[in-house]
């Protein structure tokens, strides 16, 4: 389907081909990532395979919108679904999804029958949170799957790698708890590789010592979009990819292992053209003064939007397929750039705030080194807030 006419004067788009384009090379890049039999080869998932996938969609897919990125996957084989809070689980289930769905936060009391109900899969590390499950699952007359989390050097969420055996000695125990998975995150597998392999060496021991002991556990997991490209975790049969599946790189050496396509563009109308002279002020602050005759142009996207105020006096919008800087502090709900080189401008051109227009590009890379952050927070931010509009070709 193409992209359908609309009224919005500033808006997401979405490339649901890209989604899928995605999915299927992290799919083939994880199918090269043999794992090696453990010690208790009583579980399949342990025997020589392809590791299985859980896509992350959480955080509303990244700003791509979470429901419209499950139903391009769902049939791709993702076996297993990410999301950050209950709710998101949720909304899943009612959407019809039947594949198993990992909630990635700890759950409070108040969560624990809404995790029951629906069949979430929970992440555990706190033996009150573990015994919530089994007393709700027993009354129910169910079981409450659940996921271990363990710290390894992420220093968020999880029991920590020496205490971890023992904690779930104690979960296996519950009758009415399954322990499905075990997992840890990397907290700098983009940029320290030392401390990661560190990170996977005392995960693999906690998971062969469990093997050992008979206490087989089928999936235990690490490898998030980093971890994937970056490390090679042969125990391990289950990735985790949440940011690739977007089109976007965790590092440049990622970017070399597979091809992705960004699968969000951001774009907007020209609200209005003029020419200013010498000496004038644009935006709040004066923070920029004409060095001479400009012509410029106002766009409807500013901070409500999730387009940053650490972009003025710094980003581009494309217009015509030409850079045009942006002049001045961005405020709420609008910005102004220049387009004294991008030939006529008229009132309702679009112009690319995100993405490509005929051989000029800004990528969410390049607004995440302007404002000194990641390019998570970008899309997050402007996808979590503009409007969206999804296209697909025919």
């Amino acid at each position: 389907m193409p992209v359908k006419k609309h009224k919005h004067t500033a808006w997401v788009e979405v490339d649901l081909d890209a989604i899928r384009h995605n999915f299927s090379a992290i799919q083939k890049l994880a199918n090269k990532k043999k794992i090696e039999c453990r010690d208790v080869a009583a579980v399949p998932e342990t025997s020589l395979q392809s590791p299985k996938v859980l896509a992350v969609v959480k955080a509303d897919g990244y700003g791509h919108g979470m429901l419209q990125v499950v139903d391009q996957i769902k049939k791709l084989g993702v076996d297993l679904f990410g999301v950050s809070e209950v709710h998101e689980g949720i909304t899943l289930r009612r959407h019809g999804i039947k594949k198993p769905i990992l909630v990635l936060e700890s759950p409070l009391a108040n969560q624990i029958r809404d995790i029951v109900d629906h069949d979430l899969t929970a992440t555990v590390c706190t033996r009150v949170a573990a015994e919530s499950l089994n007393t709700c699952a027993r009354s129910l007359r169910k079981k409450a799957v659940v996921h271990i989390k363990v710290d390894t050097g992420m220093g968020r969420l999880g029991v920590w790698h020496t205490q971890a055996a023992d904690f779930i000695h104690h979960v296996r125990k519950l009758p009415h708890v399954k322990v499905e998975g075990v997992y840890t995150h990397f907290p700098v597998a983009d940029t320290n590789t030392t401390f990661t392999q560190h990170q996977i060496h005392q995960f693999k021991q906690l998971i062969l010592a469990l093997d050992q002991n008979g206490e087989v556990i089928p999936y235990a997991h690490a490898a998030n979009s980093a971890g994937l490209g970056g490390f090679e975790a042969s125990v391990f049969n289950l990735v985790r990819p949440g940011l690739m599946l977007y089109g976007l790189y965790p590092s440049e050496k990622t970017s070399a292992i597979l091809k992705l396509n960004p699968a969000m563009s951001v774009k907007a109308r020209v609200l209005y053209v003029k020419d200013i002279e010498k000496g004038q002020s644009v935006s709040y602050g004066q923070t920029f003064i004409a060095p001479h005759k400009m012509r410029v142009a106002t766009l409807p996207i500013g901070y409500n939007d999730g387009y940053m105020r650490a972009f003025s006096n710094k980003s581009s919008v494309l217009i015509n397929g030409c850079r045009c800087p942006v002049l001045g502090r961005v405020t709420m709900d609008q910005l102004v750039a220049d387009v004294s080189r991008a030939g006529q401008v008229r009132i309702g051109d679009e112009a690319v705030i995100l993405g490509k227009q005929k051989k000029q590009e800004i990528s969410a890379d390049e607004l995440a080194r302007l404002a000194q952050t990641i390019n998570y927070e970008i899309v997050c931010s402007l996808g979590n807030r503009l409007p969206r509009v999804y296209k697909k070709k025919k």
